[in-house]
């Protein structure tokens, strides 16, 4: 069976006000982005310099980095799923060495157990803290916590930028999906890791009438 996907549109000039945007890297751990971890998706390690890119532009506007890191212990429920992954304390758990974060930057790692990176976490509150109100999401699984991470933000009312080239997902259907999800459902805006520019004159951008 053959899906056809709807049309969206990349922005190729996003502005940003970096006193009210932060950077949110997912789940971007040797588990998940290296050959030989646990749940390895194929197209993740390809992400890493996108990603970078996005996180130089932060650390140089001066912009918040955080950092979900799905984390687990032994007989987490999950592993029933999926098996056994990104456990504490293990290799795989960590994030990977070129997007490392780090803490005397002022970077924050919030642990989840969970697909969504509010879920359980003070991400909110550490968002309302420092006045944020447009969220710059990364990383993998696209359809899994890039999504609901995305997802639980917007109900929140924060404003979602998803640059598509900072994010992998399984196979192209689930990335499309969640493209389509973000840009349509969520009203966020769908773009890529070097269309993003700082203009603290730039708001949120608030949802118009739905797209057929």
């Amino acid at each position: 069976m053959q899906v056809e996907v709807p049309e969206y549109t990349v922005a190729e000039d996003v502005g940003v006000d970096p006193s009210r945007t932060a950077l949110i890297i997912v789940d971007m751990q040797n588990d998940f982005v290296r050959p030989e971890g646990a749940l390895p998706i194929e197209d993740a390690a390809a992400t890493i310099g996108a990603i970078g890119r996005l996180h130089d532009f932060a650390r140089e506007h001066a912009m918040p980095i955080f950092y979900t890191q799905d984390s687990h212990y032994a007989g987490d429920r999950e592993f029933a799923l999926w098996g056994e992954h990104c456990t504490v304390g293990t290799p795989g758990w960590q994030v990977v060495d070129e997007l490392a974060p780090d803490a005397g930057a002022g970077d924050v790692v919030f642990r989840k157990d969970r697909y969504d990176g509010f879920f359980g976490t003070n991400l909110e509150t550490t968002l309302r803290q420092s006045g944020i109100d447009t969220l710059i999401i990364c990383g993998t699984v696209a359809n899994i916590c890039v999504l609901y991470t995305a997802a639980s933000a917007a109900i929140r009312w924060y404003h979602v930028i998803l640059p598509i080239d900072a994010v992998s997902a399984v196979n192209e259907f689930d990335l499309q999906l969640t493209i389509r999800q973000v840009g349509w459902l969520f009203r966020g805006t769908i773009t890529r890791s070097g269309a993003l520019r700082a203009s603290p004159d730039a708001g949120i951008q608030h949802p118009g009438a739905l797209d057929k």
